[in-house]
Formats: C-alpha cells, sequence, structure tokens
C-alpha cells in the first residue's frame, strides 16, 4: 500500500474524518484530500505526529513494516482493547468486527466487480450504515447486519444442529413467548420472569405460555430454583431471538 492509502485506511480504522484529521494536525482539511487522492505527501516533519495520531509506526505508514502472522495479530489487539476505557473497546472491537467484514466482502465483491469501492465499503461498515450484506463462500460465510456481525464456518452436522435448534422458533406461540421472556430478562443475568409477567408482555394466555415453556421451549429454558415458575433463557440460547432477527421473513 502507497502511503495516500496508508493514511486513508488507518484514519477511518481509527473512526477519523478527513476534517477530524486535519482539526488533530493543524492542517487544512484540502490537505488531508490530497494526501489520500495522491495528488501530494504529507511534509516528512508531519510524518511522526501522523503516525501517533493513527496509532502506528512510521514505518507502517510508510508501507515499509511487514505485515504481522496471525500468531501476533491477536496478542496486539488484545492489548489495544485492554487497554481501551470502559465504552471505547466494545466501539473498538465492534469496528474492527465489521471492517474484517468488509475487507472479506470487498476480496470477492472487487474480484466480479470492476467498480467496487472497497474504501467506501470499509468506511460504511465502521459505522454500521449498511442494512445488510452477507459473502457466502465455501471457507466462511460472513454476514452484517446494523449493529451485528457474524461470521460462520459449518460443517453438515452444525447445520442440523442449527436447524433443530430454530424449528421451535417457528410456531407463532413459542415465538411470542420467547421474544416475551427475552425481553423480560435480556437485562441481568439474575432475572427471571413468572408467567404472568411473560403473559401480560405477550398478551397470550397462561396456560399457553406455561405450555410453551414446558413443551417446545423447555431445552432452551431455565427455572429458578426455589422460585414457582420463574424462567429465563440458558445463557448459551439467550440470542437465539437477536440471531433470528437477522432475518428478513416474508
Amino acid at each position: 500500500m502507497k502511503i495516500h492509502e496508508q493514511i486513508a485506511f488507518y484514519r477511518k480504522q481509527k473512526g477519523l474524518t478527513q476534517e477530524d484529521l486535519a482539526k488533530t494536525l493543524g492542517i487544512t482539511n484540502q490537505a488531508v484530500s490530497k494526501w489520500e487522492s495522491a495528488q501530494c505527501c504529507p511534509d516528512i516533519q508531519l510524518l511522526p505526529s501522523l503516525a501517533a495520531i493513527l496509532d502506528i509506526s512510521v514505518d507502517e505508514l510508510l508501507g515499509n513494516a511487514p505485515i504481522p502472522a496471525s500468531e501476533s495479530v491477536i496478542p496486539a489487539l488484545r492489548r489495544k482493547i485492554e487497554a481501551l476505557p470502559k465504552g471505547e473497546d466494545f466501539d473498538f472491537t465492534f469496528r474492527t468486527a465489521a471492517l474484517l467484514h468488509a475487507v472479506i466482502l470487498s476480496k470477492g465483491m472487487a474480484a466480479t466487480n470492476p467498480g467496487w469501492d472497497t474504501d467506501g465499503a470499509i468506511e460504511h461498515a465502521g459505522r454500521a450504515e449498511w442494512g445488510y450484506s452477507c459473502c457466502n463462500i465455501p471457507e466462511i460465510t460472513t454476514t452484517m447486519r446494523h449493529g451485528a456481525v457474524f461470521y460462520l464456518h459449518l460443517a453438515n452436522n452444525q447445520i442440523r444442529r442449527i436447524v433443530s435448534i430454530i424449528k421451535p422458533f417457528t410456531d407463532a406461540e413459542s415465538m411470542k413467548t420467547a421474544a416475551a421472556l427475552f425481553g423480560l430478562t435480556v437485562h441481568s443475568e439474575e432475572a427471571y420472569a413468572s408467567i404472568g409477567l411473560i403473559s401480560e408482555r405477550s398478551g397470550l394466555p397462561a396456560d399457553t405460555i406455561r405450555q410453551c415453556l414446558t413443551g417446545p421451549l423447555a431445552p432452551f429454558i431455565l427455572e429458578k430454583d426455589g422460585a414457582k415458575s420463574a424462567f429465563r433463557f440458558d445463557g448459551m440460547y439467550m440470542n437465539i431471538l437477536p440471531v433470528l432477527s437477522l432475518l428478513d421473513f416474508k
């Protein structure tokens, strides 16, 4: 990558606009725009400050640093995330996942679509501005919708397992019961909901709620010890509904 590509890539990775970068460096927006469009290069005296803002070395900025092996990338990401203040750590982690999705998607799209804008795709992905995008190749499926990114690598037995998990949620009453239970307990790992509360939230009769919880939904549900009819999703199944929400059923 040439320096103009490096500046654009790392600026977007940091979530900075051209205006943000220019203001921090004390230069004009037009100067940053000219750098990124390869009309000119930054003054050599600005390189250390520019690299520091982008959180990379000058060698990386110039494209001279060797590409790290995957074994060193993961520890580096871990150190980066652990060093960030609370709140910024989640934002950085999501943006990284979204950018990786955009990179994989762009690699396939650019091969068949000469007009594909990889930089634009990366920028929009980092801001969660896409409604839905999916790249499905034999090695991996990567899907993004708004604030969620998923990566899948499935064998046949895993696909059968997924089908068996999703099946109970195809019933309208079970789905309404599950949605109400999720909404009542998602805020805390200690939260349980009574049949009465689930009935009130879902609009279903209490008997129907009980049948769903002890029937189709039973494998996914925990009942609180020492309490009558207080339920929540087992932790490993808590994200079933958010995953299903990615799908647009017609």
